[in-house]
């Protein structure tokens, strides 16, 4: 694990969750002085920006996302990565079955909850056709995960 520079974050759309941690990666990384890359992507082509609530809550942390453009899962995307962080157990066990021709893909796989130690409860739901609380909630969610994500990342590259 101490060779992850780069880091890709999935959902579904690559509209809501993941752009979100995509940026509060970015962040947490550079507040720490690390090399570390991050993108996000999706399965599907959802919209051609932001959510609006992921835009607004990133606003309230004063993050910078006006370079956002989502993008679609790739082979060449995923052979890239050194670590592959998903919201829900399916996304992963999805990318793994039908990329599991690149090499330790699945050493290298891991919904968000799960690579922060977490074995149950692994989904990180789609807030899309929620409410506004359960969007903040769900925001609030990814924040707290990533932050320790790029926590454990910088522990790992330390030791």
């Amino acid at each position: 694990m101490n060779k992850v520079k780069r880091v890709l974050f999935i959902c579904l759309g690559n509209t809501a969750r993941s752009p979100a941690a995509e940026y509060l990666a970015r962040y947490y990384a550079e507040r720490n002085i690390t090399d570390l890359i991050f993108s996000s992507a999706g399965f599907i082509n959802a919209f051609s920006y932001m959510q609006r609530e992921s835009q607004e809550y990133l606003n309230s942390k004063k993050i910078n996302h006006s370079d956002f453009q989502p993008q679609l899962i790739t082979l060449s995307l995923l052979e890239s990565q050194d670590l592959i962080l998903t919201m829900e157990k399916s996304h992963s066990k999805d990318i793994i079955s039908r990329y599991r021709n690149i090499p330790n893909i699945e050493k290298k796989t891991y919904t968000l909850k799960e690579f922060n130690g977490k074995s149950q409860d692994l989904d990180i739901i789609d807030p899309y056709y929620t409410s506004t609380e359960k969007y903040k909630e769900v925001l609030k969610t990814i924040d707290d995960y990533v932050k320790k994500a790029i926590q454990k990342i910088i522990d790992e590259k330390a030791s």
